[in-house]
């Protein structure tokens, strides 16, 4: 049950970090040339603002469908590349693939009822390469959520990585541990 609200507490919680994070960016990889540098010329640069809001848009997709558990419109988030991970806090929370990933979901939605959840995210960054087409996100975040009226206290560290592709963004590693503190139901 603690996965299941681990991920259900993840999505919410990162819709609030990029509705509330500024556009940074990661340009400390731009200090290391490629190897095909000097034959492919370089990517213009990509507005940081534009990749944030391309983001939050699909984040805004993942959490409505969370939300209205609606198993499809939540894997349209995720890549369908057979590596793309959903990570908790132990090692036996890993799902990896689509068909992993949605059966995670299916079951996390036994777990809550619906448009119960809140998330605090106290501290957030993220960022994009140069080009626009990967970019991260972490956060720190306090969740609450309920199910049948018993309500859920619990924090939570997200990552996560999205990829760009065919001009839409997808989930391609999604991550998210308990805190310190253990869920407290009330």
């Amino acid at each position: 049950m603690i996965k299941r609200s681990i991920i259900f507490c993840l999505a919410a919680s990162l819709a609030f970090f990029i509705a509330c994070s500024a556009g940074g960016t990661n340009r400390e990889a731009d200090t290391t040339a490629s190897a095909n540098s000097a034959t492919k010329p370089p990517a213009a640069p990509v507005d940081p603002r534009g990749v944030v809001e391309e983001v939050r848009t699909v984040l805004q997709a993942h959490d409505k469908a969370l939300s209205e558990k609606n198993i499809d419109a939540l894997m349209d988030t995720f890549s369908t590349d057979p590596n793309t991970v959903v990570l908790g806090t132990g090692t036996e929370e890993k799902w990896v693939g689509p068909q992993e990933i949605k059966a995670a979901y299916t079951e996390m939605f036994k777990d809550y009822d619906p448009n119960t959840m809140q998330s605090d995210c106290d501290w957030k960054t993220g960022g994009s390469d140069p080009e626009g087409s990967m970019a991260w996100l972490a956060a720190t975040c306090s969740c609450k959520d309920s199910l049948q009226g018993k309500v859920r206290n619990y924090k939570l560290n997200v990552t996560a990585s999205l990829a760009k592709q065919s001009g839409k963004w997808h989930f391609v590693a999604l991550h998210m541990s308990n805190a310190f503190t253990p869920p407290v139901t009330k």
